[in-house]
């Protein structure tokens, strides 16, 4: 029989799971206001920089191949703990590093225990909330992308970049205590009990977790290319928080890096928005169509390729400030679209694996993406280098949703039989 959950102690996982996504994402994107001073004290080039954000990504893709199933086996409260309560450790002992290996190490590091998250808490929050909420959960869950990025961005900018060792280490310890505050207070759900067939025959699902049902999903076109889509997405979102504050303050767009780590808060805010609309617009239009999130990736894709286009061809901060809010605010529509489209097209018991299957996908590409971008900026200038890939996703994106609007609905019906199929006494 399903448990009934209160609205309050929904808010609550809600909000705690946030805080925690907030500085999850925070201690990611820590180094990027703060680059420029950390290549002078360490002695760093672009590529080596760009070395150190691509073993980000490589890490949190070796991360997956561990926290994923463990997720979809194990106590779901328990992975995010111990991750965020390891990966906080790791970011506040990043403050002591004093050369480039250190560095390299102190980050890869830290990546791959914070890659226990993403799988954990989405998996979690959908089989505790009501379905009929979900696009507006995960709406919520996808803004914590641009609230953390702009925590790192403003804490960075009011404590000045010569001091840049001092984030790290208060950032550490606030995720030391969340990680503590999800133990004693989160609660574990039942996986699959919020599935419509589930719910209708007042039974239990009965699914479990195996390597070789996962590999039959990957027959499925539409998983393939929502893990193409969700790429494209990140590879951009990633691609921005990490180097505009570089190019602001390069093409002399900003003058100096603490106002160009600041001028970031419009398209932040852009972001913080579109997460919340893409959320409700699932919401509603998925009542009315099947392929409602695909068409709102769609149209975020669109969208984000022509303003894009109109970006970096400005060199006028404030007409840049305002652009890069409408950029944020139609790219964010695709984050809530993604993870929804995932959701529908694999059964309750490999959500983790799901997303840390995609994970793996997205933190290669954006691996040599990063690595890409620090070789062609040494080499041709940062503006060819970083919006070409910019650029490139976008378009990508437009190709992969295209593709999933025509095969999206049978993976759809293909899922919704497997599940019936386990609930338990039917």
């Amino acid at each position: 029989m399903k448990r009934s959950v209160s609205r309050r102690y929904l808010v609550v996982l809600t909000g705690l799971l946030m805080l925690v996504a907030i500085i999850n994402v925070a201690d990611k994107e820590l180094l990027a206001p703060v680059a420029n001073a950390v290549k002078a004290s360490l002695g760093m080039n672009d590529t080596q920089l760009g070395l150190v954000r691509s073993s980000v990504f490589l890490a949190a893709l070796v991360g997956q191949f561990f926290w994923g199933p463990l997720s979809d086996r194990w106590v779901r409260k328990y992975v995010i703990a111990i991750g965020a309560v390891l990966w906080s450790a790791l970011t506040w002992m990043t403050a002591f590093v004093g050369s480039f290996p250190q560095l390299l190490l102190a980050r890869a590091s830290m990546s791959f225990a914070e890659g226990c998250f993403n799988p954990s808490s989405y998996a979690l929050l959908t089989d505790t909330a009501p379905k009929r909420n979900h696009g507006m959960v995960l709406g919520l869950m996808s803004l914590t992308y641009p609230i953390g990025t702009a925590m790192a961005l403003v804490l960075a900018g009011v404590i000045g970049t010569e001091n840049w060792r001092k984030p790290f280490v208060i950032f550490g310890i606030i995720g030391i205590f969340l990680g503590a505050l999800v133990l004693f207070i989160v609660r574990e759900p039942k996986r699959g009990e919020n599935e419509e067939s589930v719910e209708q025959a007042h039974k239990e699902y009965g699914g479990r977790f195996s390597f070789a049902e996962f590999r039959k999903l990957l027959a499925y076109p539409s998983l393939l290319l929502s893990f193409g889509l969700d790429t494209c997405q990140a590879s951009v979102n990633w691609s921005l928080a990490f180097w505009a504050p570089s190019y602001l303050t390069r093409y002399k767009i900003a003058p100096s890096a603490e106002s160009a780590a600041l001028a970031l808060l419009p398209a932040i805010i852009g972001f913080v928005l579109g997460a919340l609309l893409g959320g409700w617009l699932n919401d509603r239009f998925r009542k009315r169509s099947l392929r409602a999130p695909v068409w709102i990736s769609l149209f975020a894709m669109v969208s984000g390729l022509l303003v894009a286009l109109l970006l970096f061809n400005l060199f006028v901060l404030g007409t840049v400030m305002a652009v890069a809010f409408v950029l944020g605010l139609v790219t964010y529509l695709v984050l809530p679209s993604v993870t929804l489209i995932q959701f529908t097209i694999v059964p309750p018991e490999m959500k983790a694996s799901t997303i840390s299957a995609s994970n793996v996908v997205l933190n290669l590409v954006i691996a040599v993406l990063s690595f890409f971008i620090g070789v062609v900026s040494d080499a041709a200038g940062l503006r060819l280098a970083f919006g070409g890939a910019i650029l490139l996703m976008y378009a990508l994106g437009i190709v992969v949703s295209l593709f999933l609007l025509r095969t999206y609905p049978h993976d759809v019906e293909r899922r919704n039989a497997l599940v019936a199929d386990r609930v338990i006494g039917s």
